[in-house]
């Protein structure tokens, strides 16, 4: 969505084993707040061992005229306009090549579209060579396309269009969440499905209609509906179902034993995976959110489940452990 992430360059320096040029700032506030300026001596650590950072820069060795660190007002990938939202510094240009890349590698990511050997060489290979301009391009390669690019032959290529092509009945979930829509993940997608079923049924909302789906707000309802309506949202709807992409709800709920439930997860679980039981509660009915609250019909609680069981129990909403959820997916 063309988040500007500001990086530090340095010096060499020999930090835990290996020579690092490149540390993470996060975002400009935090520049602000730990007053990094250009041509400052700087601490350094691994958080974690493994990830440099800037802890703070030394204001003694710097010049009396070095002025703060100011926003971008201009993407340096493109040259558009740049918006600021709170500490996060956006591109707006909806053009932007390095926006495209990293749009069309989440598109096919696992919890999007889930297109299998579509990694972000391959994207950047794809876009170099002019074949893919819009996701729908992804649809119409052959593996006459691909064969040609570094690292493919016959085989991989034929498995890539094989998984393009499977993608296409993902549907509408997947869909909403893969194509980059400000605010909108796989659980506000989902939400979104649960309540509209059909991109035709979306298109239609009103904004308020929007804001009365579980967990979407007036932010979320605005930027979505904006999108919906806008002609960018709309030409990314119209060639990705002109490529035959589903645009309906997969999802198998209506008789579900979580059907119509809001759930939320806390905790440690043993025997699933968050993601898996997040799958089977989503395919049973239910709901996923990330927070309690009043609309929040079920908390399910592993091991050390904190604050939001709290809430539940202060709320009145049920909680349930593991084993009565199993007990509830076996029957």
């Amino acid at each position: 969505n063309g988040t500007l992430t500001p990086r530090a360059t340095m010096e060499p320096t020999l930090l835990a084993g290996t020579t690092v040029t490149h540390a993470t700032l996060h975002n400009i506030e935090e520049i602000h707040r730990r007053d990094i300026r250009l041509g400052d001596v700087v601490v350094i650590e691994k958080a974690g061992e493994i990830i440099p950072q800037v802890i703070s820069a030394d204001a003694s060795a710097r010049a009396a005229d070095v002025a703060p660190i100011a926003a971008p007002t201009t993407c340096p990938a493109c040259g558009g306009g740049v918006e600021r939202e709170g500490p996060k510094c956006y591109c707006v240009h909806p053009e932007c090549p390095a926006q495209f890349r990293e749009k069309v590698a989440w598109f096919a990511a696992r919890r999007q579209m889930d297109i299998d050997g579509l990694g972000e060489k391959v994207v950047d290979q794809l876009i170099d060579a002019g074949l893919v301009t819009h996701f729908a391009d992804l649809y119409g390669l052959g593996s006459e396309d691909l064969v040609p690019l570094e690292g493919f032959a016959e085989v991989s290529a034929d498995a890539l269009v094989a998984s393009i092509a499977a993608s296409r009945d993902r549907g509408l979930t997947a869909v909403l969440s893969a194509i980059g829509i400000r605010h909108v993940g796989n659980a506000t997608a989902r939400s979104v499905t649960t309540c509209f079923g059909t991109m035709d049924a979306l298109l239609g909302a009103s904004q308020e209609e929007l804001e009365s789906i579980p967990d979407v707000g007036e932010v979320i309802a605005a930027t979505l509906h904006a999108f919906l309506r806008g002609e960018r949202g709309r030409g990314i709807i119209d060639a990705l179902i002109a490529a035959g992409v589903s645009m309906e709800a997969t999802e198998t709920s209506a008789g579900g034993p979580f059907a119509g439930m809001t759930i939320v997860l806390t905790g440690s679980l043993s025997t699933w995976t968050r993601d898996e039981l997040t799958a089977k509660l989503q395919a049973g009915g239910a709901t996923i959110t990330g927070s309690v609250s009043a609309r929040t019909d079920l908390v399910i609680a592993g091991k050390k489940a904190g604050s939001k069981r709290a809430k539940a129990e202060e709320l009145g909403v049920e909680v349930w452990d593991e084993a009565r959820v199993a007990a509830a997916l076996e029957e």
